[in-house]
């Protein structure tokens, strides 16, 4: 029992000098991490929409017209609402309708007053309460536009704040094709291992310190006691 216990004990005393000679070993003599430099992408101010997508129509009595503007009652009313699917439009040859199943006109618009949208039960809203009528079909998306996880919000992130506005489904989507055509993405944000992303003036002329770990820069160990690497001191007058 005794020698059994001896060399317990001996080898729980071992572990704690071997972990610190690991330690050692790590620190001074692991090899240099080889940290990626990304290439800096700027994206262009133009290239950032800050506001609503598309501009929709939120009144029908505002729809332009030929250059001017009449309420979409002023034709409507002059012939009976046509009930055959896909009927080929004699106007409003700009709309391209493609929301699935949803082929008909009058599934949206009110047959009688074409300046209101009907919903499924018959009660008539405007066309700035677009988003009732899309929460019809879709519920879950609707819902997570509600909370806040889908859509776009503006002014301010503080609900209570009164700032706050989410725009309207209309404002991202374009209700008679609401599906998003392809998009290029623009350049991905720029991290500390890909390197300085930005003007050396944000830091207080000094570049990431990351950098001083770089090829060209200092070993391990060896860094500047100022914290300045090579590649900032090539960049000094």
């Amino acid at each position: 029992m005794m020698p059994s216990r001896l060399r317990t004990e001996t080898v729980l005393w071992a572990i704690g000098p071997l972990f610190a000679l690991v330690a050692v070993w790590l620190f001074f003599f692991s090899p240099k991490a080889e940290i990626p430099l990304g290439v800096s992408r700027p994206v262009a101010h133009s290239d950032i929409l800050r506001g609503a997508w598309r501009t929709p129509l939120m009144d029908a009595r505002e729809s332009i017209v030929d250059g001017i503007k009449r309420p979409c009652s002023e034709c409507h009313r002059l012939f009976a609402p046509s009930q055959a699917e896909n009927r080929t439009l004699m106007q409003h040859k700009e709309i391209v309708l493609r929301h699935g199943i949803n082929a008909r006109c009058l599934n949206c618009h009110d047959g009688a007053d074409r300046d209101k949208l009907v919903l499924h039960n018959g009660a008539l809203v405007g066309f700035d309460q677009a988003p009732l009528l899309c929460s019809q079909c879709h519920g879950t998306v609707f819902r997570d536009w509600q909370h806040g996880v889908h859509g776009k919000t503006m002014g301010s992130w503080d609900a209570a704040s009164g700032a706050q506005r989410r725009l309207a489904c209309n404002e991202c989507h374009d209700p008679h094709s609401p599906a998003y055509r392809p998009m290029a993405p623009l350049a991905g944000p720029g991290t500390l291992r890909m390197g300085d992303q930005t003007p050396h003036e944000s830091h207080a002329g000094r570049r990431s310190p990351l950098r001083q770990w770089s090829h060209g820069s200092p070993a391990h160990g060896d860094a500047d006691p100022s914290g300045t690497s090579d590649e900032d001191k090539e960049d000094e007058p």
